[in-house]
C-alpha cells in the first residue's frame, strides 16, 4: 500500500460573501472551486497563475490564515489542525520589505515561536541561531537590525524566519517577484540545497511559469479559482494543453526578451 502523501488537497473551495452597510448586496465571490493536488514529502510543487486565479488565496487556506468554505486539506493523513500551524510556513510577498526594520534578526526569526509561545527564550534564541546559520548567515549577527542587512541578507533573514519552526512545507508566495536575476539564482541555489538537507517540501506560487519551473517537479496552472493543468514540470513546459498555460508561457517568454 502507497504511503500517505504529506499533504493532500481534496476538492478545496473559498467563497467570498461581501456585505456592505447601506447598499444592495453584493455577489458572492468565488475565489477556489474544487482544487485538488498532493505534495510528497521533500518535492516542490509550482502554482502558477495571473493576477486574481486563487493561488494566494490557497497559500492563505494551506496555512491557516484562511478557513475554506468547503473540502479538506489533509497533513500526514489527517485534517489539518491548529495544532500543526508551525508545520506549514508561508512567505508572502517581497518578504525582505515585511522586516520590521527596528527588530534585531533574532528578534526577527524568534517571531514565530514567539507568537506560539514555543519553547523557552534560550531555546528560541538557538533555534534562531540555528535557522540563521542554514541560510548562510552566522550567528554572530544575531544582533544587528534588518536594516543593517543587504537585501538578500533580508531575503535570506525571511527564510530562516519560516525554517525556525521546523516546517515540513514551506510556502513561497511570489518571493522571487522583483529579485534580479543574480539574487534570484542564489535564492534559488539555497532553497534546493535547505531541500537536499532537511527534506522540506516546498509549494512555490508564481505568476512567472518559467522562473519557477527550473525548481518544481511538478506545476500546477490556476484560472479563475480551479487548477486547468497539473503536470510534470517538463511535460508541462514542453507540452502545454491548457490554453492559460500557454499564455502564461508566452507571457513569460515576452518578458525575458531575446537571448543574445
Amino acid at each position: 500500500m502507497p504511503a500517505e502523501p504529506l499533504l493532500r488537497v481534496r476538492d478545496l473551495s473559498k467563497t467570498y460573501f461581501r456585505r456592505r452597510w447601506l447598499t444592495a448586496p453584493q455577489p458572492p465571490m468565488v475565489a477556489l472551486a474544487g482544487v485538488s493536488f498532493t505534495l510528497e514529502r521533500g518535492r516542490t510543487l509550482a502554482v502558477v497563475g495571473a493576477s486574481g486565479s486563487g493561488k494566494s488565496t490557497l497559500a492563505r487556506c494551506l496555512t491557516q490564515f484562511e478557513t475554506p468554505t468547503g473540502g479538506e486539506i489533509l497533513f500526514e493523513g489527517r485534517p489539518l489542525s491548529p495544532q500543526r500551524r508551525l508545520d506549514i510556513q508561508l512567505i508572502f510577498q517581497q518578504p525582505a520589505a515585511s522586516l520590521n526594520p527596528r527588530f534585531t534578526a533574532a528578534e526577527i526569526v524568534e517571531e514565530p515561536l514567539v507568537i506560539q509561545r514555543a519553547g523557552t527564550s534560550v531555546g528560541r534564541r538557538e533555534r534562531a541561531a540555528f535557522a540563521l546559520e542554514l541560510t548562510g548567515i552566522p550567528r554572530t549577527e544575531l544582533g544587528k537590525r534588518a536594516h543593517e542587512f543587504s537585501g538578500g541578507e533580508r531575503q535570506r533573514l525571511a527564510i530562516a524566519r519560516a525554517l525556525v519552526a521546523e516546517p515540513k512545507v514551506l510556502i513561497l508566495d511570489e518571493s522571487f517577484n522583483g529579485l534580479d536575476v543574480t539574487l534570484a539564482a542564489q535564492i534559488a541555489a539555497l532553497l534546493t540545497a535547505l531541500q537536499r538537507r532537511l527534506g522540506i517540501a516546498y509549494i512555490l506560487i508564481s505568476h512567472d511559469l518559467t522562473l519557477v519551473a527550473g525548481l518544481a517537479g511538478e506545476i500546477a496552472v490556476m484560472d479563475q479559482g480551479t487548477i486547468v493543468e497539473h503536470a510534470p514540470a517538463a511535460t508541462l513546459m514542453s507540452h502545454p494543453r491548457h490554453v492559460q498555460t500557454r499564455a502564461l508561457i508566452a507571457a513569460s517568454v515576452a518578458l525575458e526578451g531575446p537571448r543574445a
